[in-house]
């Protein structure tokens, strides 16, 4: 019974079927637990299970019952060499040489466990003589090259390698080590062949195309790094490193979309990808597409929070969408992190001034100063500009001072103020107070409501949308708000967005005749700018 036990369980071995050959050589070994083959075929079931542990305790109990074998010696070496144990792999294929000292590969072995213990010079040794023994091995010239250039003899080596070549010429690893050789050697022509010839024959060889690639950005190829990236992609359509190399290599030639796609996939592919993340933003700014620039360097900065790169970027972007306030806050955060940095206090400070923060601005620019930047003229010609704003604001305080009662602490005067200053005319100053009311009382609808009615005046449409929206998220039911809001964005051109906010002043008022007719006016533009360029000229006529 213990024979067909154990043919069925080679049978199971030969067919892959590993967990039932375990099951089986098990059974078999119950029945004659003297059969050494028996215990040799589990540990082959084992290996091949990744079970490795198991495994060379299944060879070594074959040799207990059968010492006089070479072969359960050298199973048991290559076992004990993967799982690292070189020492113990090095004292069983020794022991499987004295048994049978005419087979080849046992040298072969015993020379790449001596390799991996450091022995190198020994190693060499066994290689040559399984090389006497097997003269057209190419496996035994790939280990004798590794082993040289473990010894730094990079020529020995090479030579080695071409041997193996010379007997097997499509080992895509072989190239590659051979490639790799040269390179160091500064042989760039002969390495970049050689990587070529590996990627030809290993579509899957990642090192290889990335050794490629750092060969051919020294010598600046770009369209062959292009070619190259996008066969890497091909071969590799889930691997986010090749996109995102892809993406380097567009931006070289200025393919800035293209590059955009690259990255975006990259980061699709690895929503963890840092590096991918701030490129991706870098290449947005440059196309002035800053609202997923925002988006791609909030993700950044969620990465990488200590990242200065990532909340300059994050606020250069929030700059040009007018979202000064959270601008200002990453800003501040950057300073924080890179706190000899003149740039970003210049930086910060222009962000201040734009949001008509103009003391904040004038202290942020004298730290800039205080930095020694290269361009201390013109952060001083800046400074002096937000002085002289800020000299006249004073002066309208004053002047309002004389009339009417003031109390710089009180968010109610700088908005009396503000609206003072409105009606005379003076709108910047009158912004500064306003925006002076929003931070003592960032609650106040109405702070932000004529805020944003003052930068209309100013047809800084932006600024005044971000306030409308500020003082809509603090009281969502007035209607003026709302018709104010879908002004500023018919001054856009953005009708339908408009339309919808006049509808909600409408809801919320239903008898606004302002917003009907606000309504009517945006439908009829929005007539206009959906007729083909051929009607208006016909309509014109």
């Amino acid at each position: 019974m213990s024979v067909s036990y154990f043919e069925t369980g080679n049978q199971q071995l030969r067919t892959g079927k590993f967990e039932d050959a375990i099951v089986t050589y098990e059974k078999a070994i119950q029945e004659n637990s003297q059969s050494p083959w028996c215990y040799y075929n589990l540990g082959e079931a084992f290996f091949q299970q990744g079970h490795l542990d198991n495994a060379i305790a299944a060879y070594q109990k074959a040799i207990n019952l059968n010492p006089n074998s070479p072969w359960f010696y050298d199973r048991l070496g290559s076992v004990k060499m993967q799982v690292g144990h070189s020492k113990e792999a090095i004292s069983c294929f020794q022991k499987a040489i004295t048994l049978d000292a005419s087979f080849y590969e046992f040298y072969t072995n015993l020379g790449m466990a001596l390799t991996q213990e450091g022995n190198i010079s020994e190693a060499i040794s066994y290689f040559h003589k399984a090389l006497e023994l097997q003269p057209n091995q190419g496996e035994i010239y790939y280990n004798l090259g590794q082993a040289f250039t473990q010894q730094h003899q990079a020529q020995e080596a090479i030579a080695a390698y071409h041997q193996a070549l010379q007997i097997n010429p499509y080992w895509s690893e072989c190239y590659l080590e051979l490639a790799k050789l040269q390179q160091q050697l500064g042989q760039a022509d002969q390495a970049l062949k050689n990587y070529h010839r590996a990627c030809q024959l290993n579509p899957n060889l990642i090192e290889a195309y990335q050794n490629l690639r750092a060969i051919l950005e020294q010598q600046e190829q770009w369209q062959e790094i292009i070619k190259l990236s996008r066969r890497c992609c091909q071969v590799n359509a889930n691997s986010s490193e090749s996109y995102y190399y892809l993406g380097t290599a567009l931006i070289h030639q200025q393919e800035w979309q293209e590059a955009i796609i690259a990255w975006r996939r990259a980061c699709e592919l690895n929503p963890n990808f840092t590096e991918a993340y701030q490129q991706l933003g870098k290449a947005l700014a440059q196309q002035n597409e800053w609202e997923e620039a925002v988006t791609v360097y909030r993700r950044s900065v969620e990465l990488n929070p200590d990242s200065v790169e990532s909340q300059q970027g994050l606020a250069q972007a929030l700059v040009q969408v007018y979202n000064w306030e959270e601008a200002i806050t990453v800003y501040r955060q950057a300073c924080h992190l890179e706190p000899t940095s003149a740039e970003l206090y210049d930086e910060l400070a222009q962000a201040l001034a734009q949001f008509y923060q103009w003391e904040e601005a004038i202290a942020t620019y004298r730290q800039a100063l205080e930095l020694n930047p290269t361009n201390h003229s013109t952060i001083q010609f800046r400074l002096q500009q937000i002085l002289d704003k800020q000299h006249q604001f004073e002066e309208a305080i004053a002047s309002y001072r004389r009339t009417q009662e003031f109390n710089p602490d009180s968010f109610e005067s700088y908005q009396n103020l503000g609206q003072t200053l409105r009606q005379q005319g003076a709108l910047e100053n009158a912004i500064v107070a306003l925006r002076r009311a929003c931070i003592l009382n960032p609650g106040s609808p109405v702070a932000y409501h004529l805020l944003g009615h003052t930068f209309a005046m100013l047809q800084k449409w932006d600024e005044a949308i971000s306030c409308y929206r500020r003082a809509c998220e603090i009281y969502p039911h007035s209607p003026d708000i709302h018709l104010h809001w879908g002004e500023a964005l018919e001054q856009k051109e953005n009708y339908q967005d408009a339309l919808a906010y006049f509808q909600k002043a409408i809801n919320l008022k239903p008898d606004f005749d302002l917003a009907y007719e606000a309504m009517g006016r945006v439908i009829s533009k929005k007539k206009i700018a959906n007729l083909d360029p051929q009607s208006v000229m016909n309509n014109s006529q």
